[in-house]
């Protein structure tokens, strides 16, 4: 299988992955330098084996707990294996990912039970761990590690800081938008990562669901920002139309509708949907009175 690659910098390149980048698969990272590294392993199982074989990889690194981004972790046993210090008890066994990710054990179940049918995901602990600030030295690639949760508690960035180019992950910049469905997921955090992004006026932007984003930055990232309060405004309307909770999320107002995984998919459609409700009743916009849901 060939191995699809983008070049970011002389030693630091884009793994365009099976599905490029597509979910339930991401984009991984390869550090080719003095230390090889790979960052994140959702790019496909095949294709993984094919970056074993050929590359003398020195360690691995996740940027957060989400198999997506970890799944074939188990396919470098013999790897340091460096992940968030947040997510350290749970990273990489799937029961107490599932445990931490849902409010309950069917729920949990039924996630576990789509995570190895679609990902091929197998438990593979972590050895080492990252916090705040730390710097990953590889030779002429350095790479400092910055907390964006939002997404997750353990959602992590990486700034390139020869080069100013900053690996994203899931602050993705798709047009689907930001994506917080998990019960530790925080809207509020979400949007302070944004904003943390940003006041590191990175000169390009790797993220794991999308091709890099190498000019217009501030625009790409106000764009993502502004699905926040476009959501808002969706589900506001639904709510002046007299719409309960139950019929909003038939409404599926995130989705927009569940082509795949639709035992799952409703569960993050819900948990989405609740942290906008929270937070239209903080601002203010939605007041919930005698039961029901009330435009303020």
């Amino acid at each position: 299988m060939a191995i699809d690659t983008l070049e970011l910098t002389d030693h630091l390149s884009l793994v365009l992955g099976t599905r490029k980048g597509h979910f339930p698969t991401s984009y991984s990272f390869l550090v080719r330098d003095e230390i090889s590294a790979l960052i994140d392993t959702g790019c496909g199982l095949d294709l993984l084996r094919e970056i074993n074989e050929k590359f003398n990889i020195d360690i691995l690194l996740n940027s957060h707990g989400h198999p997506d981004h970890s799944a074939g972790n188990f396919l470098f046993p013999d790897k340091p294996l460096h992940v968030p210090k947040m997510g350290a008890k749970s990273h990489g066994r799937l029961e107490l990912l599932s445990r931490r990710f849902f409010p309950n054990e069917v729920q949990a179940e039924r996630w576990r039970a789509w995570i190895r049918q679609t990902m091929g995901f197998s438990d593979r602990q972590p050895t080492d761990f990252f916090d705040d600030g730390d710097i990953f030295d590889f030779g002429r690639t350095r790479l400092q590690a910055i907390h964006t949760p939002g997404h997750t508690q353990d959602h992590f960035c990486f700034l390139e800081l020869g080069s100013g180019i900053l690996l994203a992950f899931d602050i993705d910049l798709t047009s689907f938008g930001p994506w917080y469905g998990n019960v530790e997921s925080s809207l509020k955090d979400f949007r302070s990562a944004i904003a943390k992004v940003r006041d590191f006026k990175p000169h390009a932007i790797a993220s794991s669901h999308r091709l890099p984003v190498l000019r217009n930055i501030e625009e790409h990232l106000n764009k993502y920002e502004s699905v926040f309060d476009r959501r808002n405004k969706l589900i506001l309307d639904m709510i002046r139309k007299g719409a309960s909770r139950s019929e909003i999320l038939r409404g599926k107002p995130i989705y927009r509708r569940h082509p795949f995984a639709r035992d799952v998919l409703p569960l993050f459609e819900a948990r989405m949907v609740d942290l906008h409700l929270e937070e239209m009743i903080e601002l203010g916009m939605v007041r919930f009175e005698n039961g029901k849901l009330l435009p303020a």
